[in-house]
């Protein structure tokens, strides 16, 4: 256990604390559980920031935290099987945490539909609230990254639009994010997104306000 002093004391100073995970990695989801228990014991001012849902169906996250809807039926409102799908189980500690204590969970994660608009016309093409422009771009080392992505889906054919994805998955969520904050600037903002964007997400959100404190715990 990292124990509450630490957590607290190491994060207090920060707006924003990424905890980044490999998501099949079960110790990663006990570590993102333990942060956000351990801060909650100092204080109760946080929300928990979440790549696993997609933002248009934010209502179903308000639903489940406030108890109106059961966790089978927040699955099958925001489409979590067919638009993120890796076991619920996963996180359904960290969910259930989250509804005891009314702690607000906010989706990240940009719509597929969007995604897959970008596949298809470039994101140079793409006009929506979920991307407000300037659109950051990704660093040579990011794309190093990606590029390394690209070599484990044999069946890419169109790098461009894998880049353009990933820069749209990347900027979408850290936007998500900076308007959280904006609107919450007293809270402390518990993300749990991938480890591949730990780092991107957070170089962007610095980007959209540089005076930002954030912490990458990965």
């Amino acid at each position: 256990m990292i124990g509450f002093i630490l957590v607290f004391s190491t994060f207090k100073s920060y707006n924003i604390i990424i905890v980044g995970e490999n998501h099949t990695d079960e110790l990663d989801h006990k570590k993102q559980l333990e942060v956000i228990k351990d801060y909650y014991k100092y204080d109760k001012k946080i929300i928990i920031a979440m790549e696993m849902f997609q933002q248009p169906f934010q209502e179903y996250l308000d639903k489940y935290i406030q108890g109106e809807v059961d966790l089978n039926q927040l699955i099958e409102k925001t489409e979590y099987n067919k638009r993120w799908g890796f076991d619920i189980n996963l996180y359904k500690d960290i969910l259930e945490f989250a509804r005891e204590n009314k702690i607000k969970v906010v989706a990240l994660n940009i719509p597929s539909e969007l995604l897959s608009e970008i596949r298809k016309k470039g994101l140079e093409n793409i006009d929506s609230a979920y991307l407000p422009k300037p659109i950051p771009k990704h660093t040579p080392e990011e794309i190093k990254f990606i590029d390394e992505a690209i070599k484990e889906h044999k069946n890419i054919k169109n790098k461009q639009a894998f880049y353009d994805i990933q820069l749209a998955w990347d900027y979408g969520m850290a936007y998500k994010i900076y308007d959280t904050y904006k609107k919450y600037p007293d809270y402390k903002i518990i993300v749990l997104i991938g480890k591949g964007h730990a780092n991107t997400v957070k170089r962007f959100l610095n980007i959209l306000d540089s005076s930002l404190k954030i912490f990458v715990y990965d």
